[in-house]
């Protein structure tokens, strides 16, 4: 209930302020588990998806994100969980895993589980080659996939950026995707890497991003 309070509140701001542009909510499932895999431009992108999606949505991020010193660090933590963040430490393979059983049983539950694809910021606005713990869920818990494409969010707030700005973004979800004939799958390496290639072009499609097929981490790192 105060989830949803807060979903209410904090998504009258999001409209009369940024006035975000809306396409394909209906392909949301009403009811059981789904999972949205978007792109990732902004600090703020899983805010603005959780918000403009009609259902509860529990969205993966780093586990950094919650160990901030200092005041903005405390606030931040209890901003994240009051949203029902899925905290991962992409340090270790360990970590990365515990966050995606974490994940499957929230799906398990009948809610719903976004992913950024990318596993991180793009760098440069492009759309950069998908991580495949989406596709390992997918596979695993039968869950359709919903593609989102986001556009214009690093103009509402730039890297960097202290502040939000005052500037409109969209925000596209595409038809579901399925991958019965896979399903059970999710240990196979070539599955997982061509289930995610799938969803990854059905993004590009919805932002009109350019593709690079190379991970934005190793990009960002130098490699």
């Amino acid at each position: 209930m105060f989830r949803m309070l807060l979903r209410r509140i904090l998504l009258i701001p999001l409209k009369l302020i940024f006035r975000p542009r809306v396409e394909g909510v209906r392909n949301i499932p009403a009811s059981g588990p789904f999972i949205i895999a978007a792109n990732h431009l902004s600090f703020f992108d899983s805010i603005f998806i959780a918000l403009l999606t009609p259902r509860l949505l529990y969205f993966v991020g780093k586990q950094g994100w919650l160990e901030m010193p200092g005041v903005k660090g405390r606030l931040q933590r209890m901003f994240f969980r009051s949203v029902g963040m899925i905290s991962v430490d992409k340090a270790s393979g360990t970590g990365t895993m515990a966050g995606l059983e974490l994940s499957l049983s929230v799906l398990a539950e009948g809610n719903g589980v976004g992913i950024h694809i990318e596993g991180t910021r793009s760098p440069d606005g492009r759309l950069y080659k998908g991580t495949t713990g989406t596709a390992w869920l997918a596979l695993r818990s039968g869950a359709p996939v919903i593609p989102c494409g986001l556009i214009g969010t690093e103009r509402v707030h730039p890297k960097g950026a202290k502040r939000l700005y005052r500037a409109s973004f969209d925000a596209r979800f595409g038809p579901a995707m399925t991958f019965a004939e896979h399903l059970g799958r999710e240990s196979d390496r070539r599955t997982r890497r061509a289930v995610t290639t799938s969803i990854t072009a059905e993004i590009s499609a919805l932002s009109g991003q350019e593709y690079v097929d190379m991970y934005a981490e190793t990009v960002k790192s130098g490699g």
